[in-house]
């Protein structure tokens, strides 16, 4: 409104109402409308207040900690928030809307991450691993070989994992069945590993799988997508919604 009217005049220059306009369109408008959308999403999906104020709690001292003060309150009006909790809700409300995600969606997330439980060890020819596997009809026999060979119990993985071997992540879609996989794999580093699954039966490790799904780096993209879809999110300004096509198509 009033889009010619100065804000700012000294001298030669003279700042408009739409020259700041354009200023915060170029420079935040992608943001804030993707910000204000998800944080309308989360006020829809998130009504429960004692989940929420729990993770405000937790969400507070990772905060204090991480500022290295005790008086979150001046730092976030620092900050340019109202308070505290001004600075810390929302964040809490998208962690809980993204445990939502996981909780609505756990076997299509677990099949499409392909999350599985690995013990593995590797040795120099193929041969010897095969003999190894073969001689593993137990776990303990496994576990002889795994502390011989200074083996990695690699715990959680997905197909995001980039601790672990690209060869064996390749292969994750095989690993169906507590147990030896029958398999040596050949790793890009021309050893041959040996592979212990476990943990195939994922009922009672929600917990511990959605922590480690909402910890991938695209996955809050990938939560926030699909929550927009539902809620039918468009743009009507043109450049806007142009920097989004661009940046998250």
């Amino acid at each position: 409104k009033d889009g010619d009217s100065a804000v700012v005049k000294t001298g030669d220059v003279t700042i408009t109402k739409d020259d700041l306009y354009e200023y915060f369109l170029d420079n935040d408008g992608l943001n804030m409308t993707l910000n204000s959308a998800i944080n309308y999403v989360a006020d829809q999906e998130i009504t429960g207040e004692d989940a929420i104020n729990s993770k405000v709690e937790e969400l507070k001292q990772q905060y204090l900690q991480y500022a290295g003060t005790s008086d979150l309150e001046t730092y976030a009006k620092d900050a340019g928030y109202e308070s505290e909790d001004d600075f810390v809700k929302p964040n809490a409300k998208i962690q809980l809307l993204q445990g939502k995600y996981v909780e609505d969606n756990f076997k299509s997330l677990v099949k499409e991450y392909k999350v599985k439980y690995l013990k593995y060890f590797t040795v120099d020819t193929e041969s010897q691993a095969l003999k190894i596997i073969k001689d593993c009809t137990s776990e303990e026999s496994f576990t002889n070989y795994f502390n011989e060979n200074s083996g990695t119990d690699a715990g959680l993985v997905t197909k995001e994992s980039s601790s672990v071997d690209s060869k064996i992540i390749k292969k994750l879609d095989k690993f169906t069945k507590d147990g030896i996989y029958a398999k040596a794999i050949k790793t890009s580093e021309s050893k041959y590993a040996i592979v212990w699954v476990y943990n195939t039966d994922k009922s009672n490790l929600k917990d511990e799988i959605k922590e480690s799904l909402t910890s991938i780096s695209n996955f809050s993209t990938k939560c926030e997508t699909s929550y927009l879809r539902k809620y039918n999110f468009d743009v009507y300004e043109p450049s806007i919604k142009k920097k989004i096509k661009k940046s998250s198509k």
